[in-house]
């Protein structure tokens, strides 16, 4: 990074403060995160096919599923991965004025990351992201020199084409009965402990299920796409001034276009469980997996650049603005999602214990209510705070001591009398 010239971000250099779009789609993103990981918390993820017939009681049930596999699955989370990749460069450009070593400092935040990530992971949810979001930024700074246009193609071709070929590379070489027989048994295994075993149980489970989806071939794919994702934030943070996004409205107008209608398709196959057949042939594997790869990531960054085209409006900015100090503290709230979703739905904290019991349409609703009452608190939060709890952990442990955290009072100045 030696010799490169730090762009301003709305007349403000990165040094100095927040982007406040940044952070208000970082909140966006965390309701599509909450939606699709109460599938999971509520026990749905464990089912096959008939469970998941018994349990929805509704048609209702099975249109909120079909909107939820179409609209969020895969397409939020794929959002909170670019922005991680934004983040990065960001705190890169922010630490030059901060370190001697800009690098070594991100290398120690990303250090606590994997360390929150594994209890989190470990203790908690074995499908905690930020273990893996840790060990992917370890070769995010070799890109940081990496010419745009170069970068981009890695980005894309790291998001779509490889995962694609994995996929149909797994698909054509792994035994399908095997496969079934595998999934079935583990998913099972999780269902039973979460929903009825005590915490030790649960913890056992917890573990045993996360050495199974890390080891797991369709685990690769996966992982692939997500650093192709902070790669793509990198470029993305890189080649535009965020600060000013105006500057950018004709190409946002066309991601938006083209990434909605790749998206469509693409989804349409996900949701609707199209090409069900293909992996019997691997060109025809292949095309639905890149239809499937592409679709992900076009409506992320259709929905990316939907919110900004949203904050550029007369109005926009400060609608869009509101969601801001949800994302300024996203780290706690996907932290306390967890703790609210093993409390919900699993057995032993004495809760409602909904495993197995609840529907689609519920959980959207709870969704939506549950994302109300975040947002509410965290503006009350970030009202008086810097950051929020978590992230000031993070950043304490980052900086080897503790931040300051409390916002501090506005000076009052008292006219003189007379």
């Amino acid at each position: 990074m030696a010799g490169r010239r730090v762009k301003s971000v709305g007349g403000v250099t990165p040094a100095a403060g927040r982007l406040q779009f940044v952070d208000a789609l970082r909140g966006f993103a965390l309701f599509g995160v909450f939606s699709a990981n109460l599938l999971i918390f509520s026990g749905i993820e464990y089912l096959d096919d008939a469970q998941r017939a018994s349990l929805f009681h509704g048609r209702l049930d099975s249109i909120a599923y079909f909107l939820e596999r179409f609209f969020i699955e895969n397409k939020f989370m794929g959002l909170f991965s670019f922005l991680f990749g934004v983040s990065f460069w960001l705190f890169l450009s922010r630490a030059r004025g901060r370190a001697a070593s800009p690098t070594a400092l991100f290398y120690r935040r990303i250090f606590w990351l994997f360390a929150i990530g594994a209890i989190h992971g470990w203790l908690l949810w074995c499908f905690d992201i930020l273990r893996f979001y840790a060990l992917w930024a370890v070769l995010l700074p070799l890109f940081v020199r990496t010419a745009p246009r170069r970068l981009l193609g890695i980005a894309l071709a790291t998001a779509v084409l490889v995962p694609a070929l994995l996929g149909a590379a797994i698909a054509a070489f792994t035994h399908p009965a095997t496969a079934a027989a595998s999934t079935i048994d583990y998913d099972a295994m999780a269902l039973a402990a979460f929903g009825r075993g005590t915490y030790g149980e649960v913890l056992k489970a917890n573990w045993l299920y996360d050495w199974h989806l890390t080891l797991s071939l369709g685990q690769l794919e996966y992982q692939v796409a997500i650093f192709g994702r902070l790669l793509l934030g990198l470029c993305v943070a890189r080649a535009l001034d965020l600060g000013n996004l105006g500057e950018h409205r004709a190409l946002l107008r066309r991601v938006l276009l083209v990434g909605g209608l790749v998206g469509v398709v693409g989804s349409s196959i996900f949701a609707g469980r199209l090409l069900t057949d293909a992996p019997r042939n691997p060109f025809l594997a292949f095309t639905r997996r890149l239809l499937l790869e592409g679709g992900q990531l076009g409506l992320t960054l259709a929905y990316a650049s939907a919110l900004a085209l949203v904050f550029l409006g007369a109005r926009g900015r400060r609608v869009v603005g509101l969601l801001a100090p949800m994302g300024q503290m996203a780290l706690t709230w996907y932290l306390l999602q967890t703790l609210f979703g093993i409390w919900m739905f699993y057995g032993f904290p004495q809760g409602p214990a909904l495993m197995g019991k609840a529907g689609p349409a519920p959980l959207a609703a709870l969704a939506v209510v549950g994302y109300v009452v975040q947002f509410v608190l965290a503006r009350a939060w970030m009202a008086r705070f810097r950051f929020g709890p978590a992230e000031w952990c993070w950043r304490s442990l980052t900086y080897a001591r503790a931040q300051p955290l409390r916002l501090a009072a506005p000076v009052r100045v008292e006219s003189a009398p007379g």
